[in-house]
């Protein structure tokens, strides 16, 4: 087995983290790679063969993420349609995503080269700005958020499903999200929390200028069309917080967003399901009273 690892490296945490796995897997005779910005990151010998995660990704079996949620979003961009899976390993806060802890790392890679683990598919949704003379795609593992980019002034925005009008929605901008998301940006704005395993999208209103509108959940085969009106003025669509794309209505512009024919394979740590994740993160059951 070939790891590929990578790493978010505005964590110092990494600089005692990664070199103590990598003289592990040395011991093992497990190979890596590294990716270059973690391999620059921690001044590691030239020896270590490192390159681009997205070029690591194919030809590895397996990528090693760590950081937190933002960090295993950045891999899952890079890995693509590769389908390496991608285990995370939480030095962040939330960690729903790079769910596993620093203290967790070896028990969980034991279990991996046992092949005692569960790989769980999430599904990814492409946007595809189109415009007069040009058109690009985007793929995100949690959502896709319409909004000014920083103006707070309301909008109107036309949602179409298959064709069939939705809704006019008059607001400071529009969520798509994935099951995956549900606990991302969309909880924040009121959506619901959804199973990962649901074949489902979340059209989640931001800021709604209107009492009655919430949050719709539809089926993942359906096609999302999304027509902004803020004419002369710019418009953002970012994908998982982490890329954005500025376009404006005047170049006749709308988005379509629809299920994407690849998934992101998620490693899961085989003593630890969903419902834990939401008791443990959300503190559930817990009296922050005592």
């Amino acid at each position: 087995m070939t790891f590929g690892i990578t790493g978010n490296t505005t964590k110092d945490r990494l600089k005692e983290v990664v070199p103590d796995l990598l003289r592990w897997l040395q011991q093992k005779n497990i190979a890596y790679i590294l990716d270059s910005e973690l391999h620059k990151f921690l001044k590691l010998d030239q020896s270590e063969q490192n390159g681009k995660l997205e070029a690591i990704a194919l030809t590895s079996d397996m990528i090693l993420a760590f950081g937190g949620d933002g960090t295993f979003l950045s891999a899952a961009r890079a890995v693509g349609a590769s389908n390496v899976p991608i285990l995370g390993i939480n030095l962040g806060r939330m960690g729903f995503l790079a769910e596993v802890t620093v203290d967790e790392i070896y028990e969980s890679l034991e279990d991996i080269l046992n092949a005692k683990y569960i790989i769980l598919e999430r599904m990814v949704i492409e946007a595809v700005i189109h415009q007069k003379d040009w058109s690009r795609s985007f793929y995100a593992l949690n959502d896709i958020v319409i909004d000014r980019g920083g103006f707070s002034r309301v909008f109107r925005i036309d949602v179409f499903i298959d064709q069939g009008l939705l809704n006019t929605y008059l607001g400071d901008g529009l969520i798509i999200a994935t099951p995956t998301g549900s606990t991302a940006y969309s909880l924040s704005a009121h959506g619901p929390i959804v199973d990962p395993t649901v074949n489902c999208i979340i059209i989640n209103p931001i800021c709604p200028h209107s009492l009655s509108v919430r949050p719709v959940v539809i089926p993942d085969d359906s096609t999302i069309r999304i027509v902004p009106h803020v004419e002369g003025k710019i418009i953002t669509m970012s994908v998982d917080g982490q890329v954005s794309q500025q376009f404006s209505r005047e170049n006749g512009a709308e988005i379509t967003v629809r299920k994407a024919n690849h998934k992101i394979r998620w490693i899961r740590h085989s003593k630890r399901t969903f419902y834990d994740l939401l008791r443990t993160k959300f503190s559930w059951g817990i009296d922050k009273r005592m």
